[in-house]
């Protein structure tokens, strides 16, 4: 019979292809890493690596395996995941991640429902860039991430996602800008300096970078500083209404279509919160809001 720990061990031996390596990811002992590998090929009897120096080489069966096998690993985690927060108590105190280029409108909508269904429970809201909030999901320090899509449909292990639909983006200016007031096309305004949010960058988003002389700026209040000086941004059309309305800035009206600075937006949080009756209540708040505004 073949066990699921003998599975992850050669899932991890042939990603790293390295007994010690994977020993070490594994937590456990090269020796026991080596005995799981060598009972599977005696149970197929087949050869999955090869030893070169101290390189363990796939073969051309493992190659064949290691879709299947992959799968079975993450789904054994999971399940080990979500049983594991059977017994946990109600929350009374959660962590939202999400990224500057969320609508406000949308989180302040969240958080106002699921404080309405969820009563005396308090909302941490954390600004961080992608790869930060998958991997402190993944470890249970926050309980969902609103961020970006990127195509990626399983970016981790444990991890699921459920997609809230789109917002449209915007290019802006200060309203004093050398940027024609007519529409313009996007190698028109690449000739002028671009702001890009760092978390944008991070992320690499494929609005950023449009132009081949760009800086990088964190704070949304900077970014509006720094145009009055000159250059662009793209940033989310909601948010910045009250800067229009203040009048520091405009948008740029494109020739292109306007559906290429539209941006997905995703939910992901750990597959262990389907278990839970709280968490999967907020899930579906999150998910309920997001198509009640029609994202």
């Amino acid at each position: 019979m073949i066990s699921i720990e003998q599975v992850a061990c050669f899932s991890v031996v042939y990603e790293l292809q390295s007994y010690s390596a994977a020993s070490k990811k594994l937590g456990k002992a090269r020796s026991t890493v080596r005995e799981r590998i060598s009972a599977l090929e005696d149970i197929m009897a087949v050869e999955l690596f090869v030893m070169e120096g101290k390189k363990a080489i796939p073969t051309e069966v493992a190659h064949r395996l290691y879709p299947r096998a992959r799968l079975l690993t993450r789904q054994s985690i999971e399940f080990e995941n979500i049983a594991l927060s059977a017994y946990q108590g109600l929350l009374s105190n959660i962590t939202i991640y999400y990224d500057s280029l969320i609508p406000s409108q949308l989180l302040l909508a969240i958080e106002s429902e699921i404080k309405a269904q969820q009563k005396g429970i308090s909302i941490n809201w954390l600004q961080r860039d992608r790869n930060h909030c998958l991997a402190q999901i993944e470890k249970g320090e926050a309980l969902l991430a609103i961020m970006p899509g990127m195509g990626k449909l399983h970016p981790n292990v444990g991890i699921g996602n459920i997609n809230l639909g789109s917002f449209p983006l915007g290019i802006f200016t200060s309203v004093n800008s050398s940027i024609p007031n007519h529409p313009v096309s996007l190698a028109e305004i690449a000739t002028e300096q671009q702001l890009i949010f760092e978390n944008d960058l991070t992320n690499e988003l494929r609005h950023s970078q449009l132009s081949s002389e760009f800086e990088v700026v964190t704070s949304e209040k900077i970014v509006i500083e720094k145009l009055k000086l000159g250059g662009w941004v793209v940033a989310n059309i909601d948010d910045m209404q009250r800067y229009i309305r203040a009048g520091d800035v405009r948008e740029v009206a494109l020739i292109e279509a306007p559906s290429f600075i539209r941006q997905e937006c995703i939910m992901f949080y750990n597959m262990s919160s389907e278990i839970s009756p709280q968490e999967s209540q907020i899930l579906d708040i999150v998910a309920k809001v997001a198509k009640r505004l029609k994202l």
